[in-house]
């Protein structure tokens, strides 16, 4: 009736997490990152204070929030120009 419980040596394994702690704009999150993947995650890191550094002091954009919804908007513009390119 119920489903059985598979035996341990028939599911596959999980692949194994990291916890990286991230900070942007004063604020700190845990992060889990698939082991092997780190490098990726500090060069999006590295990315993204590059963009925060240009987008902070621009007139009109105040607090943390609205630095993020422009970077947010930045980015979406450039996937949206990216897949016109592609087609």
């Amino acid at each position: 009736m119920y489903p059985k419980k598979k035996n341990p040596e028939q599911q596959p394994a999980k692949p194994k997490q990291k916890q990286l702690t991230v900070s942007v704009l004063g604020r700190h999150m845990k992060i889990a990152c698939p082991a092997g993947q780190e490098e990726k995650l500090q060069n999006a890191m590295l990315e993204l204070e590059e963009r925060v550094g240009k987008t902070r002091y621009q007139p009109g954009v105040h607090g943390a929030e609205d630095v993020l919804l422009m970077i947010a908007l930045n980015l979406c513009n450039e996937i949206l120009e990216l897949k016109k390119n592609a087609e």
